[in-house]
């Protein structure tokens, strides 16, 4: 009777490290995907800064000159590929789930 019971007790334990183990190899995937991107992501992330203050340069320049229709064109240009790196960046981050 009590061999049974740790027999029991020992099945349960070894199912518990089966799924311990099973979960630990999903996250070494997980994070070696996550290792591969990263450098990309930096990249992205820096330019999204520099392009962020380029365009509130512009746009502070906007309030002392005349703007052209072109120059206007140029701003909804950055602006448009800005918004398309921050969208990349939040798919591969995760950000948007």
């Amino acid at each position: 009777m009590a061999d049974d019971l740790v027999l029991e007790i020992l099945k349960a334990i070894q199912s518990d490290i089966a799924r311990l183990t099973r979960d630990v190899a999903a996250l070494t995937n997980d994070m070696t995907e996550v290792k591969t991107e990263l450098p990309a992501m930096r990249r992205d992330i820096a330019i999204l800064v520099q392009d962020g203050r380029m365009i509130r340069t512009a746009l502070n320049d906007l309030g002392l000159t005349r703007v052209s229709a072109g120059e206007v064109e140029a701003i909804h240009t950055d602006i448009n590929a800005l918004f398309e790196r921050m969208s990349r960046v939040e798919a591969a981050t995760g950000l948007l789930k």
